[in-house]
């Protein structure tokens, strides 16, 4: 991998890392507490606590993807950036500017 598409995928995980906190921040405000207190209807209750859950595994698959990204960020300069950790053979740059976090290559990832 050249220096200018390491530098390409730096940029694009430090997007991504933006994008990701700016949707946590959003999805925060849909997975507090649903209070008992609250004067909404018994199915509207049971309709917003379906909704709560479904933002909950959203939120925790976004923080899921950040801390990967985050891992990743620390090893750009690292040789085996862009080596599938299997097989040791080089990720296309493709792939790598798609899911950046990724650490196998397709064919590994399939087996």
């Amino acid at each position: 991998m050249t220096e200018i598409e390491k530098t390409e995928i730096i940029a694009i995980i430090d997007s991504e890392i933006l994008k990701l906190t700016k949707r946590i921040e959003e999805l925060k405000e849909f997975t507090d507490p649903i209070a008992p207190d609250d004067a909404i209807g018994r199915v509207s209750r049971m309709d917003a606590i379906n909704n709560k859950s479904v933002f909950d595994a959203s939120m925790r698959n976004i923080q899921t993807r950040l801390e990967q990204l985050n891992q990743i960020l620390k090893i750009t300069h690292n040789a085996d950036f862009g080596i599938c950790a299997k097989c040791r053979q080089s990720i296309p740059f493709e792939r790598l500017k798609i899911r950046p976090e990724i650490r196998l290559c397709a064919n590994c990832l399939k087996k």
